[in-house]
This record gives C-alpha cells, sequence and structure tokens, in this order.
C-alpha cells in the first residue's frame, strides 16, 4: 500500500471529486452571475479543466455549457449587447472564408472534419465576449484569468519537471491544445499580458516575489520547449519592452545581464536548436520547413482564390510529391496561403495590422490620460506589453502553424477592447465630476480636459 492510501483516497480519486465540485461550482456561480459567467467561460477555456479528469468531466462539452450560460446569464440581466468593431468583423470575415473554402475543399471530409472541431467556438466565442464586457474591471480580471490559466499550466508543468531535474516538453500538454512549440509560443504571448497586469496586483512584498517567481516557471517552461520560434519570440518581446520604455539603455543592459545569466545557469542542451540558426542549410528541420513553404506556394498559384482548404496542406501536396516528405506548412502565414488562398492571407495580414495598430495606438493615447488618472497605468501597461507581445508574436508565428490556436486571438480581442472601455470610463467619470453628460470624447480630449479643467469651464461659461 502506496502512503497515499494511508491518508484517505489516492490522490488520483482525489482529484475527480474536487474537479467536478469546483466545475460545478463556478458553472453556478456564473448562472447567478453575469460578469462571473464571463470569467467561468474563460476559465474553462483556457484552464481546460476536463483535460485533467478520467471521468465524466472528461467527455462533457464543458465550453458549450459554459458559452451557454453566459449568454443566458447577460441576457437575462440586460447584460448582453451586440458589438461588431473592425476586428471583430475582419475576423468574422477571415471565419466566411475558412467556411467557403471548406466547401471547395480538395479533401472536404479532412476539411470539415476540422471545421467541427475548431470553428464553432471561434465563431460563437468572440461575438459573446464583445456583447458582455461592458466595463474595465471585468476585462481586467478576465485577462488575468484568461493569461493565468495557461500561466499556471506552465508553472505547474516547469515546477514539476524541474524538481526531476529538467526534461524537454515534446508532446501535448493536460490543458491546451497544441504541442510543444504552439504551447512555447503561446506562452511568449502569456509573459506579455502578465507584465502588463502586474501593476494591478497588491504592493506587499510576498506578492510580488511570488508573481515574479511564478513568471520565471513560465519563462523556464519556454526554455523546456526547446522551440526556436518561442525564442525568438519571447527574445523580441523583451528587447521590444526594453527599448520602447522610459529608461531603453538601462533595460536594454539589464535585459542583457538577465539573460547571459540564464544561459550560464540553464544547461546548454536546452539552447543547442537555437545553434542551427546560423546554418539553416544543414538543419533538416529548417530545411522541411523551406520545401513546405515552397510547396504551400505552389499550391497558393495553382488555387489562388480559396487555396485547397483547411488542413488540406498536407493530403493535397502528399499525392501531387510522392518523393517528397511533407509536413505542415510550419508557418502561420504558409498555412493560411495556401489552404485559403491569396485573399485569405490578405484578410489575415489586415486582422493583424488592425490589431498591432489599435495596440500601439491604444498605448500611446494612454500615456497623457494617467497623468490625469494614475489608477488606469494598468491599461497604459497591459496595451504596451501586448504591442511588444504581438509583435513577438508575428515573428513567432512565421514558423509554426498557428491559426486555430485561440489565445493569440483573444488577446488581441482583449486588448482592442480598452479604448472603447477607457472612453465609456471617463465619460462616467466625467458625468459624475459635472452632473451633466459629456460627448463622447477620445483619450486626448479626454486628457487635455482633465487638465485644464478651469478653460473648459471658461470656454463653457462664454457660449
Amino acid at each position: 500500500m502506496s502512503w497515499r492510501r494511508g491518508v484517505g483516497l489516492p490522490l488520483e480519486a482525489m482529484r475527480e471529486p474536487i474537479l467536478n465540485i469546483v466545475v460545478g461550482a463556478v458553472l453556478i456561480l456564473g448562472l447567478y452571475s453575469a460578469p462571473g459567467s464571463v470569467l467561468v467561460l474563460n476559465w474553462i477555456w483556457f484552464q481546460r479543466p476536463g483535460d485533467f479528469s478520467f471521468g465524466a468531466l472528461s467527455t462533457m462539452p464543458l465550453f458549450t455549457i459554459a458559452l451557454g450560460i453566459a449568454i443566458v446569464s447577460n441576457v437575462v440581466r440586460g447584460q448582453f449587447h451586440l458589438r461588431f468593431p473592425p476586428i471583430l468583423v475582419v475576423f468574422l470575415a477571415l471565419l466566411c472564408w475558412i467556411t467557403l473554402s471548406s466547401v471547395y475543399a480538395y479533401n472536404e471530409d479532412q476539411a470539415w472534419l476540422y471545421y467541427r472541431r475548431f470553428l464553432p467556438s471561434m465563431w460563437l466565442a468572440p461575438i459573446v465576449l464583445f456583447a458582455t464586457i461592458h466595463d474595465l474591471r471585468l476585462l481586467r480580471w478576465t485577462l488575468w484569468v484568461a493569461a493565468g490559466s495557461i500561466g499556471l499550466t506552465a508553472v505547474k508543468t516547469s515546477a514539476v519537471l524541474t524538481a526531476q531535474g529538467g526534461a524537454v516538453l515534446r508532446d501535448q500538454i493536460s490543458g491546451f491544445v497544441g504541442d510543444n512549440n504552439v504551447f512555447g509560443l503561446v506562452l511568449c504571448l502569456v509573459v506579455a499580458v502578465l507584465m502588463g497586469l502586474r501593476t494591478t496586483l497588491p504592493k506587499k512584498r510576498w506578492v510580488q516575489i511570488g508573481f515574479f517567481g511564478a513568471l520565471a516557471l513560465v519563462l523556464l517552461c519556454i526554455v523546456y520547449t526547446r522551440s526556436r520560434g518561442a525564442f525568438v519570440s519571447v527574445g523580441i518581446i523583451l528587447m521590444c519592452g526594453a527599448i520602447l520604455s522610459g529608461r531603453p539603455a538601462r533595460n536594454v543592459f539589464l535585459l542583457m545581464v538577465l539573460a547571459a545569466g540564464a544561459y550560464i545557469a540553464i544547461p546548454s542542451e536546452y539552447f543547442e536548436r537555437l545553434s542551427t540558426l546560423g546554418n539553416l542549410a544543414v538543419d533538416e528541420s529548417a530545411r522541411g520547413r523551406f520545401e513546405n513553404w515552397e510547396l504551400a506556394w505552389r499550391t497558393a498559384l495553382e488555387h489562388p482564390i480559396l487555396g485547397v482548404g483547411p488542413e488540406n496542406h498536407m493530403p493535397y501536396n502528399a499525392a501531387l510529391q510522392p518523393g517528397v516528405t511533407i509536413r505542415v506548412a510550419h508557418s502561420i502565414y504558409f498555412q493560411v496561403l495556401g489552404e485559403l488562398g491569396f485573399v485569405g492571407l490578405g484578410l489575415y495580414l489586415l486582422f493583424v495590422w488592425i490589431g498591432l495598430g489599435t495596440l500601439y495606438k491604444t498605448w500611446r493615447a494612454m500615456i497623457p490620460v494617467v497623468e490625469s488618472h494614475p489608477d488606469l497605468a494598468w491599461v497604459r501597461d497591459t496595451a504596451f506589453w501586448l504591442t511588444c507581445g504581438y509583435i513577438g508574436y508575428i515573428f513567432g508565428s512565421a514558423l509554426l502553424n498557428m491559426l486555430y490556436i485561440e489565445f493569440p486571438w483573444y488577446a488581441v480581442f482583449y486588448g482592442a477592447m480598452l479604448q472603447p472601455l477607457v472612453n465609456r470610463e471617463l465619460a462616467a467619470r466625467q458625468r459624475a465630476a459635472q452632473g451633466s453628460p459629456p460627448p463622447w470624447t477620445t483619450f486626448a480630449s479626454s486628457a487635455n480636459e482633465q487638465a485644464a479643467p478651469r478653460q473648459r469651464r471658461e470656454s463653457s461659461d462664454g457660449r
């Protein structure tokens, strides 16, 4: 008999009832609270508690249940208001194109199998989230739950592997959809979100130590993936954060010191794959990427409008190129190009352009606002780190298939919500201070009005 049986049920048997109680409790919470239902949806979405179950939860459609609860809970309380900002419209247009491409796919069965697995949630969830998140407080908690859920999976994985003396992640992680490379790249975005949210934490020393300790474990988990795309991405994110900060020289120096320390402390075998970047011609993995990028390009030339359909890169080229080792496209850009054609790639690049532009403009516009509203510093910081994170993701995803991985899409969606919700918050504060509803204002005009209230009153009196 093991020591675990000596203290009661085995840990595996204890985990199942605990999971059942926790999941049942949070779903009930969602029924009784509209904001709570949004948080529950994000927790089930990104923590994926069913993956840790060996019983009924592993087969239950938890996401569908949580999504239905979020819709009902918000509709009943009058909190469901449809909104379609430009970033969402472009995303839905891309999904329409994926649907059309599936209809005319090279292998329709393969396309629809993948479609049914990923697309229903991609259609519904963004619409629901834009319709139910109406204030900054809820958005802040939503970001914490979404990024924290994936971060918690990384912390646990990293801690276990470190206690075992280190290892290399190669298989899919429980609580996440995707292999080690995809997991590593998503964690880069998680690091960016958590860095932006850190100012919302209490200033107590033990809280700060715990936060940065957990962040270090997330970074170590990225190292354990040995993903070159993730290494490149996190390097770009941290370098952008240092260069674009208020003290670039100091922060770049500190970053270099920390990077050197990490390189010395972490065994060199975890960085061996980086050495191949200097000579890609002899690296088998790199050659395979180049070959499949060329195949995706040829596929797009042969099927320039609709491509060959979702997840059809391999079956299409395997039939035409029997002597070539066919792998996945290993790049979100060539994945979209070959499977969805030039129109699909154009829609995806438009999403990237609007998303990155929105994040950057929000960050820059929040700088003067924070001078008058220091409690909104977390919005500025989150927009800043999301901008850095998305820049890193744009480069890292050039090496990986990421089209149907959900967190990167929603990191941008949540970032796009910041500006209109801050505008709403500033308008509410002006109404409370003046006793009358002001016109809808931009960040810049709100900051100027707060900085010069006397001039504004005089102008108003003059009219």
